[in-house]
């Protein structure tokens, strides 16, 4: 039991670890107090855009790479257009796609959409030493040509981007770049955390098979395991069943037409799913000698209610019916 705690603890250690490593490293390819590498890009209107050009029009360069699919990008845009409309006499916002599906029609119409009247195109091939790992990402470039800012991540506070710009334009910034800012990705702690509730399930399964004297090992096979779980309390066709309600529900909303009639179905499967699933936890709590209340937890945590269950004192009692 200790030693399984301890793993368990070693798993979730390392998966934070990783997050803080990816959130702490931009690993662009360019960094801050470097001189940026000079480069021409394509924009909508059939012209092009030369950072040295620009630098000698302007005193702040704002490169924000972008995709057109982006909701981050899209909800940065307004206030950058704001900032953009009153300090366009020093500074210039150049906005490109660095999605290579994107096509200049696509930037063309999107700018147009948006009300945006700062320059936008496409990066291409003219940007291929930016190694990019998340949109939008906004590099700063100051009057010497030099990177002062990153940004990872979509400026969500408001104001934000109105601040760095404002910073960077005044009298007082001696080229010092400031420290960039990595926007954390959830991504990694959600795969971290589903892999361990998932070895958790697993775990706790197992443990509850073998008090049955069924096979642990069964606990591993998907559609297996919920068979012998649902046997566990009373029928265990009935867990086949509530596995395919509850992919049928996603399967339908996801691949359905865009129709009412799909959405009830959608909900009616998933609805079955849960009446399921909550019988079946009361039955397995009985099973294992506890009560209503602790069935109704299990339903509720499912994979950390049946890690306890399993690795507890609980024995099995046979209530199949």
């Amino acid at each position: 039991m200790k030693k399984l705690i301890c793993v368990l603890l070693a798993v979730l250690m390392l998966t934070a670890l990783g997050c803080t490593a990816f959130a702490d490293s931009a690993n662009l390819g360019v960094e801050p107090g470097e001189v940026m590498p000079d480069f021409t890009v394509s924009l909508t209107d059939g012209s092009t855009a030369t950072l040295s050009e620009l630098l000698k029009e302007n005193d702040l360069v704002v490169l924000n790479l972008f995709a057109s699919w982006c909701g981050p990008c899209e909800n940065e845009f307004p206030e950058m257009e704001k900032v953009y409309e009153a300090n366009r006499d020093r500074m210039v916002i150049l906005s490109v796609s660095f999605d290579p599906d994107d096509t200049m029609e696509m930037i063309s119409d999107y700018k147009a959409d948006h009300g945006l009247t700062f320059p936008m195109g496409l990066a291409g091939d003219a940007l291929s030493f930016i190694r990019l790992s998340s949109y939008p990402t906004t590099i700063f470039i100051d009057r010497e040509g030099k990177v002062a800012f990153i940004k990872v991540g979509a400026f969500v506070q408001e104001g934000s981007f109105d601040e760095k710009v404002n910073t960077l334009l005044s009298a007082n910034f001696d080229g010092t770049p400031l420290p960039s800012e990595i926007a954390r990705s959830h991504t990694p702690l959600l795969l971290g955390a589903a892999g361990v509730l998932w070895l958790l399930l697993i775990i706790g399964r197992w443990c509850l098979f073998r008090k049955a004297g069924k096979p642990g090992w069964h606990s591993i096979i998907p559609f297996l395991s919920n068979y012998q779980e649902y046997a566990l309390g009373w029928v265990g066709w009935l867990g086949i069943l509530a596995v395919f309600c509850q992919f049928g529900a996603g399967a339908i909303r996801l691949f359905g037409p865009q129709a009412n009639w799909v959405v009830l179905c959608s909900g009616a499967l998933f609805i079955a799913y849960l009446v399921l699933r909550l019988v079946e936890s009361v039955k397995l709590s009985k099973a294992y000698g506890k009560g209503t209340g602790i069935g109704i937890l299990l339903f509720l945590f499912l994979s950390v209610g049946r890690f306890i269950l399993g690795v507890s004192k609980a024995r099995y009692r046979d209530q199949t019916v």
